[in-house]
């Protein structure tokens, strides 16, 4: 239904939809950064010697890119599911089933950002650091930390959309979007 005046969960969405759309690409730059620096270790082993502490640093763009994409992955609905048994039951089944399943998410992302933030704090106390660039690793915890707030900000989003869709009799489909 368009109106005139977007509501607060249309902004919200559109938020939502920027945030996660800017992560992807966050993410896509650490994989091609990765990428490359494994390349050039390569032909850098090829010649003289590889770039020393490059898998140091392609763990953490990798580690960095699986949670860049998790916001985008639970907007686009892109995690596994399996409904052949409560699509026979209708739409009603499925929508209720797939609230259901983005709270269980929601919960499970919340505790991850929860014992991720206690691993952040230790590792930020404790000085540990890489072994062959000492680089921080407090570092990338502060970071992917940020991104796991990020997917949280997105799967209460999914809530709130499936939430409106259920009252308004939509069938909540593969793809959540700005209404």
């Amino acid at each position: 239904m368009a109106t005139d005046h977007p509501t607060a969960l249309d902004r919200f969405g559109r938020f939502t939809n920027g945030l996660a759309t800017a992560l992807v690409a966050l993410g896509g730059l650490c994989l091609v950064s990765a990428s490359v620096l494994t390349g050039l270790s390569i032909m850098g082993s090829l010649t003289v010697e590889p770039i020393p502490g490059e898998i140091e640093v392609v763990e953490a763009l990798c580690g960095l890119a699986v949670f860049a994409f998790l916001p985008f992955c639970q907007l686009r609905r892109g995690h596994v599911g399996v409904d052949l048994l409560i699509s026979a039951f209708g739409t009603k089944a499925m929508n209720w089933t797939q609230l259901v399943g983005d709270i269980v998410i929601t919960a499970l992302i919340a505790l991850l950002t929860w014992r991720h933030a206690i691993g952040f704090m230790d590792k930020l106390g404790n000085g540990e650091t890489t072994p062959l660039l000492l680089i921080p690793l407090w570092w990338g915890y502060a970071i992917a930390l940020v991104l796991l707030v990020a997917n949280l900000v997105t799967c209460l989003f999914v809530i709130l959309a499936d939430l409106r869709d259920i009252r308004h009799g939509n069938a909540i489909v593969a793809s959540v979007g700005v209404h």
